[in-house]
């Protein structure tokens, strides 16, 4: 049902309380809690620029509580067709977060973020905290 946005990830590592709220709320339901493989590519390359064994460590076991959604031939379909829609308005954004809202729209999970500018992608399902 939910899949998490790097921010959110980040803001859990560093128990900010909006993200740590939201996680205990998430943790009481049986539903699907997923990241982009994208997400977990921001995030192992903070921790390896960290450069901290057991940060990493740490890290890995904490991205193992979530199902990892592959980049896929139609999520790359979906995000060149966000991508595109976007441009054509002038709005650009970032590479990673079309990917990540392409597979939340692909797999018609809600994305949880406290990132606005993911609310001007039409059909994605988007939850702050």
């Amino acid at each position: 049902m939910w899949i998490f946005d790097t921010t959110f990830v980040i803001d859990l590592f560093r128990h900010e309380g909006g993200a740590l709220k939201k996680a205990e709320e998430v943790d009481s339901s049986p539903s699907t809690k997923a990241i982009s493989v994208v997400t977990a590519h921001e995030v192992l390359r903070g921790l390896f620029y960290i450069g901290n064994e057991q940060k990493l460590r740490s890290g890995e076991a904490a991205l193992s509580r979530f199902e990892i959604i592959p980049y896929t031939y139609e999520i790359a379909k979906k995000a060149a067709e966000i991508d595109a829609s976007l441009a054509k308005r002038g709005e650009m954004l970032p590479f990673p977060d079309v990917v990540i809202a392409a597979t939340a729209i692909v797999y018609d999970l809600t994305l949880v973020t406290r990132d606005e500018h993911f609310k001007r992608i039409k059909g994605l399902k988007v939850e702050d905290y």
